[in-house]
């Protein structure tokens, strides 16, 4: 480290510990933390966060984030409440490959690491292969040049924004995302998804159970404030995932700061049972069991596995196309603060 990066240091962290600066006091029963980034540089933002995220790059997924080291240093002094002390997050994006500073022409990264894809051969176009190496290429770079040391990230969050070059199909970016997520996951490193839900689904589409992004956990953006953020814990994750964070932007002058809310576990969440009649004509009631204390309930009715139209209630009575068929209901609690919880019961034939 330059001895003009010490001395910027050292007056960051007097700065952060004695609360000097603009930045807001966040902390809320150690659940509120911050995501930082280039913005926050040279800025003492650091004030009773719990814990905090910072940007591994400055916008682009080739470029570097000026103040990292810097900043992994002041998110080492968060106490690390409700969740982790330091993640990690980076910038992903799928550009034409005629306008990428780089773009592969077969199965290896800009390094030469050999990658292997489950689509197939790379041979220089715009198709899922190349775009699944060039992903494995911006994680590597990520993990070997960028500078984050071993072992301090808690996660690492694949940041998926429009503002980025994109391709116009959901299967190649989605790609790019399986590849990052690929070469993380094998350096042992956990990952999560961060993106506005709206912006998630447009550039990157339905995600397949085998991809290895659907069980990944969810960072969602586009809160208000931190009494929206616990709203938007409960929604739908990007994937199938646990919603971990939500995040809102808050104001101090002209100082802006990314606020991070750790939305908790909703639970007991009880497995459900199937209680009634198993007869065509006879009425099936959901059985839900004691979930946690404020949660809201919502039912779907499942025959052989796939949604029954408008069945949607606590009860459901069976009709003559259920006959010889498999019925469960999937129960999906909420909770203001906390992640939505998805449980399904064991299924039950149904009779003539």
């Amino acid at each position: 480290m330059t001895r003009r990066r010490v001395t910027v240091l050292a007056s960051l962290l007097t700065a952060a510990l004695v609360g000097a600066g603009a930045a807001p006091a966040l902390a809320d029963g150690g659940s509120v933390g911050a995501d930082v980034s280039r913005y926050q540089c040279g800025r003492p933002w650091l004030n009773g966060q719990a814990f905090a995220i910072v940007a591994v790059n400055n916008g682009l997924p080739t470029a570097a984030n000026p103040c990292l080291a810097e900043q992994l240093t002041l998110a080492s002094l968060t106490p690390g409440a409700g969740h982790p002390a330091v993640s990690v997050y980076v910038n992903t994006a799928n550009p034409k490959p005629a306008a990428a500073a780089w773009w592969p022409s077969s199965n290896r990264t800009r390094r030469g690491a050999a990658v292997k894809t489950p689509y197939g051969s790379c041979t220089g176009g715009a198709t899922a292969a190349c775009s699944f190496v060039y992903g494995a290429s911006l994680a590597l770079d990520d993990l070997q040049v960028q500078g984050v040391p071993a072992g301090v990230a808690a996660r690492w969050w694949l940041d998926v924004e429009a503002a980025n070059s994109w391709s116009t199909s959901t299967a190649r970016n989605r790609a790019v995302l399986e590849g990052m997520t690929t070469r993380f996951t094998a350096a042992g490193q956990k990952v999560g998804l961060y993106a506005l839900s709206h912006e998630f689904r447009d550039l990157i589409g339905p995600v397949p159970a085998t991809s290895p992004l659907s069980p990944l956990p969810s960072w969602l953006a586009g809160a208000a404030d931190q009494g929206h953020a616990g709203k938007v814990c409960s929604r739908e994750p990007l994937t199938k995932g646990r919603v971990l964070l939500a995040q809102w932007e808050t104001r101090s002058g002209t100082d802006r700061l990314d606020a991070d809310l750790a939305c908790t576990v909703l639970s007991p969440a009880p497995k459900p049972s199937v209680a009634g009649v198993k007869a065509v004509r006879g009425r099936l009631t959901a059985r839900t069991g004691a979930w946690a204390v404020g949660a809201k309930l919502a039912y779907r009715w499942t025959r052989d596995g796939a949604p029954i139209a408008g069945a949607t209630k606590a009860a459901y009575t069976a009709v003559k196309k259920d006959a010889g068929h498999r019925i469960a209901v999937v129960v999906t609690g909420t909770r203001d603060g906390s992640s939505r919880a998805e449980k399904t019961s064991a299924a039950v034939k149904v009779h003539r």
